[in-house]
């Protein structure tokens, strides 16, 4: 009898092992297709946006991995555990979800970080702690939740990786992405150094000869950052030749991949910034033609991936680009109506979410346009309609946030311009300077580039309010001195502008104020690097109703600030007869807007004394 326990048990024993076998192959088989559906699967899709089959997919792998007990619970499980996370929470992203999605990046990070704390330094764990890092850091970009740090936290985590040899073209790839964002943080030098090694790493893998199509879009991408610093240092010409290149590729690997989403995105930046440097030659029609591409670039990507917000975003900027042409070109009608078309898509049935956050500014921008085209009561709903979105995107931003504070402010810094417009000049300044005063008060630290560029940004437009309607009221020295603080603030470099248009407008106030002082010379003397500006730019063939009103304004403080004697006199004869012209060029509509009509009532007063 203990013969055959024994010979029973030892069967059940092998049975029994056996059967752990199959359950461990089994498991180990799961585990295999699960880390296929958040890598390799993840990979063939992502190019493509599917978010919706990529969000199903990585909560139920999060799912999966939450059913395990805890004793199957390993290094391994809780690597591909975080990693589902990270790929539901950028799905999740994309449609909007914004709370939602940093929910589950930051539980990614904690997971990654304990895993490191505890001695495993793997490419899997550190791939994702970069990968958690990055996709928080991401928002940066685009003005919303993010840090510079988190970049450069992610980048740095890569580096010494990327350096050797046999680096997996997964993490080469994450490095390069990490740059390209992290560049826009960087002052424009550094920025390209970043863009340079970003580029070099992508060559390496494929990117020129289209062998690796995701490589060759992430080139794009980076090239396209690249041009735009450069442009910032006022390297013109190389930041033509880049951005020509890279709506070259784009065509190129939509020829093969025609919904690759990473190349609709770069085609849509390409034709926007191949549109300003247009602008910047005052060569109307290649302008015009691509902002309309950029507006059609966005709408496809919309078309194409209709749950993503980004295309949204894409798509209602490009619209917003065609009307500041119309605009500059004096069409004052088609650039509102074409405004009308880009807000009215916050209706528009096809939306993920809410567009709100996304047309926050364009509803202001509207409603200013409206104001000054004398369409107040539409202006007046143009505005509450920015009230509200404004309101929707200072909630995405989190918690300690400065720039809560200061978009709060919104309402009342839009109803400063709506007074300055309406001819209030009193209630104007009054406006103003509350919101100055508040947001004066807001500190924002070293590195914040969100908060600081939000802060300089609302300023630099409440002392523009301000100096106006303080020369409006004949308070010149007051107006002098808000002038001054706008002319000390500093270009705003996420713009595609020419920094020299904000200095040389702020430039004409000051001097107007000083001229209304009697200080002649000393206006004279700060007018000069902005008519020199005017100057240059006409040569080139500047005539947009823009540069025609900036240009004219100088030359009326110009003229104001010119001596009573004989010679004086005709200089003053001349530059208040050639500022009227100015105005008289710009088209029939332009001239009706009320700062044209203001202005050349100044023009003609001046003439007549």
């Amino acid at each position: 009898i203990s013969v055959a326990s024994a010979v029973f048990g030892w069967i059940n024993l092998q049975r029994a092992r056996a059967a752990d076998a199959a359950a461990q192959k089994s498991r180990g088989d799961a585990e295999k297709l699960v880390g296929f559906l958040i890598e390799d699967f993840y990979a063939d899709l992502e190019p493509t946006g599917q978010l919706d089959t990529l969000g199903k997919l990585a909560h139920m792998t999060v799912a999966y991995y939450d059913g395990l007990p805890p004793a199957l619970r390993t290094p391994r499980t809780q690597t591909y555990r975080a990693m589902a996370l990270i790929r539901e929470g950028a799905a999740q992203s994309g449609k909007g979800e914004t709370e939602a999605a940093y929910a589950k990046f930051h539980q990614a990070q904690q997971v990654f970080e304990r895993l490191r704390a505890a001695g495993n330094l793997s490419e899997p764990v550190t791939y994702g702690l970069a990968l958690s890092l990055f996709n928080q850091g991401y928002g940066v970009l685009g003005g919303m939740r993010g840090t510079a740090d988190e970049l450069k936290q992610a980048a740095d985590l890569l580096r010494p990786a990327v350096r050797e040899s046999n680096a997996s073209r997964r993490v080469q790839k994450l490095y390069a992405d990490i740059l390209n964002v992290y560049s826009h943080t960087l002052p424009k030098v550094e920025g390209v150094a970043a863009c340079e090694d970003a580029r070099n790493v992508l060559l390496g893998l494929g990117a020129l000869d289209l062998s690796d199509l995701d490589a060759a879009a992430a080139y794009a991408d980076t090239t396209d950052s690249q041009a735009r610093h450069l442009l910032k240092l006022g390297r013109v010409n190389e930041a033509q030749k880049l951005e020509e290149e890279v709506y070259a590729m784009a065509e190129k690997v939509l020829a093969q991949r025609p919904g690759d989403l990473r190349s609709m995105t770069n085609r849509y930046f390409a034709a926007d910034l191949l549109a300003a440097l247009a602008t910047r030659r005052h060569d109307d029609a290649t302008a015009a033609d691509y902002a309309q591409r950029s507006a059609r670039a966005g709408e496809s990507y919309m078309l194409f991936q209709p749950s993503d917000i980004a295309a949204w975003g894409l798509w209602t900027r490009g619209l917003d680009s065609v009307a500041d042409y119309q605009q500059d070109r004096g069409e004052i009608s088609q650039s509102i109506a074409t405004r009308r078309s880009s807000v009215a898509l916050a209706k528009d049935n096809r939306r993920p979410a809410s567009l709100g956050p996304i047309l926050s500014n364009l509803w202001f921008r509207l409603a200013v346009l409206e104001r000054q085209a004398g369409q107040t009561a539409a202006s007046e709903q143009s505005l509450q309609a920015g009230v509200t979105a404004s309101q929707e995107l200072l909630a995405q931003f989190a918690a300690d946030d400065v720039r809560r504070k200061i978009v709060a402010e919104a309402e009342t810094a839009a109803r400063s311009r709506m007074h300055l417009i309406d001819g209030r000049a009193g209630a104007a300044l009054e406006t103003a300077s509350q919101v100055i005063a508040r947001v004066e008060k807001v500190h924002t630290v070293a590195g914040d580039n969100n908060g600081i560029r939000t802060k300089q940004n609302v300023l630099r437009n409440q002392y523009a309010t301000a100096s106006a309607a303080a020369l409006l009221l004949g308070e010149y020295a007051q107006a002098e001195a808000l002038a001054r603080k706008r002319l000390a603030i500093p270009p705003d470099n996420t713009t595609d502008e020419d920094p020299l248009d904000e200095e040389s407008a702020a430039r004409s106030v000051v001097a107007n104020a000083l001229a209304m002082q009697g200080r002649g010379t000393d206006a004279l003397k700060m007018l000069e690097p902005g008519l020199a500006y005017y100057r240059r730019e006409q040569a080139a063939n500047a005539h947009g109703i823009f540069f025609r009103y900036e240009f004219a304004y100088a030359l009326y403080a110009s003229a104001l600030a010119q001596g009573s004697d004989p010679a004086g006199r005709a200089i003053r004869d001349a530059e208040l007869t050639e500022a009227k012209t100015l105005i008289e060029g710009a088209s029939g509509e332009a001239q009706r807007l009320s700062n044209y009509r203001l202005l050349a009532a100044k023009i003609a007063s001046a003439r007549a004394s």
